[in-house]
């Protein structure tokens, strides 16, 4: 998928079915559980949203696919046992993990 691709797949997908899109979303209230009423378009934008803002946090500028597809991953396991954490708390949590 080309960088004009992921770009527009970004900025067009609304991230909740029905939700207007205009409609501000505090990311950090979104659990586990919430994914499962999210359309896949709307899952790959969160997760790409969540990469760059973690890496804003950390002062990190670059976009590694693999890092991002292995805390995906990872995150996708931990969803598993804990259906109400925060996504953003679990995907921080896979990339320490994958990090040491």
């Amino acid at each position: 998928m080309t960088l004009k691709a992921l770009l527009a797949l970004a900025l067009a997908t609304p991230l909740f079915a029905g939700m207007a899109a205009a409609e501000a979303v505090d990311v950090n209230t979104i659990t586990c559980a919430d994914l499962a009423t999210i359309d896949a378009e709307g899952v790959t934008a969160l997760m790409f949203w969540v990469d760059g803002y973690l890496g804003g946090v950390a002062g990190d500028t670059n976009f590694d696919l693999e890092r991002l597809k292995a805390n995906i991953d990872g995150a996708a396991a931990l969803c598993t046992s804990s259906p109400d954490a925060s996504l953003i708390d679990l995907i921080s949590a896979a990339e320490e993990a994958n990090t040491n």
